[in-house]
């Protein structure tokens, strides 16, 4: 797909030179898709925007959802995007292999559709007075489905290995000048203690799912992760096979609401195209792609098309120890 050069620059003009460097990046190909889309959420781009630039730069769009009618309580198969790599929690960056491990993971907390970040694993947390220390309360009962319950020890381990520089964890990043390996401590088997490098009132969104491989997994994980799939999610593992598919089975012992299907099946699929003819072939019931490829199935009757609200969100930072901004009133003006 060919660069629009014209529309680039229209882009460049209505953004910071951070953000621009990141554009710059991708179009040189010194910043891969992936990575883009990653350091882009960080910097507050929404997905439909990212999309778009990646799009005016030669790449493929953002995915969009478009499913057919399926069968409540059976099965409902899913044409997925193919995993870039093995997959692992620790080192997974690719939407084909988040979208497989939100079938089987939880995180502390996640972030609602008003951004307000809700219970998950954790039911409450608090900062002290400086905001150099978060202190979660955990859930009890939850139980991993490999039938140990999840307590304090399964979070410090899972959090201390995305803080480790030796473990190539794709989530370093967001914990780098924050929180170091060794900085998150247990409590009681149901408390635990962040000890942050600086303060930071955003912290809860670090371990949320808006830090997607942020998932807490058993304290014993040594790895070879595709073998067993364990969490505490709606869904537990029945088969994976690389490059081809994976399927789950709805967890019987999970702690939330049941979920509606008994099973999911994922195949994978290089391109959109494939997807699609396999949706309208009744091959699979929903299918991932993007806005352009999905044109063709807006005028179909016999394919939904879901508008879904994202998450997605720009940040505005205020001095409030000044004007104008000390005013509240302006500050909820703006």
């Amino acid at each position: 797909m060919s660069k629009n050069y014209r529309t680039l620059d229209q882009i460049r003009r209505n953004h910071s030179p951070l953000e621009n460097h990141l554009v710059d990046g991708l179009v040189d190909g010194r910043v891969s898709r992936r990575d883009f889309i990653r350091h882009g959420s960080l910097l507050g781009l929404s997905l439909p925007l990212l999309s778009g630039i990646a799009t005016v730069a030669g790449f493929s769009g953002m995915p969009s959802l478009a499913r057919a009618q399926g069968s409540p309580g059976a099965t409902i198969r899913v044409a997925g995007d193919m995993p870039a790599a093995t997959i692992d929690p620790v080192t997974i960056s690719d939407g084909g292999s988040f979208v497989l491990l939100g079938q089987v993971g939880e995180y502390l907390c996640i972030a609602g559709s008003d951004l307000v970040l809700q219970p998950a694993l954790a039911e409450s947390w608090k900062p002290n007075d400086t905001g150099t220390m978060w202190t979660f309360k955990l859930r009890k009962g939850v139980k991993f489905h490999s039938g140990g319950e999840m307590k304090a020890d399964d979070v410090v381990a899972s959090i201390d290995r995305l803080a480790d520089p030796a473990n190539s964890s794709n989530a370093l990043s967001v914990f780098r000048g924050l929180l170091q390996k060794g900085a998150t401590k247990k409590v009681d088997d149901y408390t635990v203690e962040f000890h942050l490098d600086a303060p930071n009132g955003n912290f809860p969104y670090m371990v949320s799912s808006d830090n997607y491989n942020a998932i807490i997994i058993p304290a014993s994980y040594k790895g070879d992760y595709e073998k067993s799939f364990d969490g505490t999610g709606p869904f537990k593992l029945e088969k994976y096979t690389s490059k081809v598919g994976a399927s789950f089975v709805r967890n019987e012992n999970y702690w939330g609401d049941k979920v509606l299907p008994e099973r999911i099946e994922f195949i994978f699929f290089s391109d959109d195209q494939s997807a699609i003819l396999a949706l309208l072939g009744g091959e699979v019931d929903v299918i991932s792609l993007s806005a352009a490829a999905g044109v063709s199935l807006l005028n179909n009757p016999n394919v939904n098309i879901d508008s879904v609200k994202t998450a997605s969100h720009s940040q505005f930072h205020m001095r409030c120890d000044s004007d104008p901004f000390k005013d509240p009133r302006v500050r909820r003006a703006v």
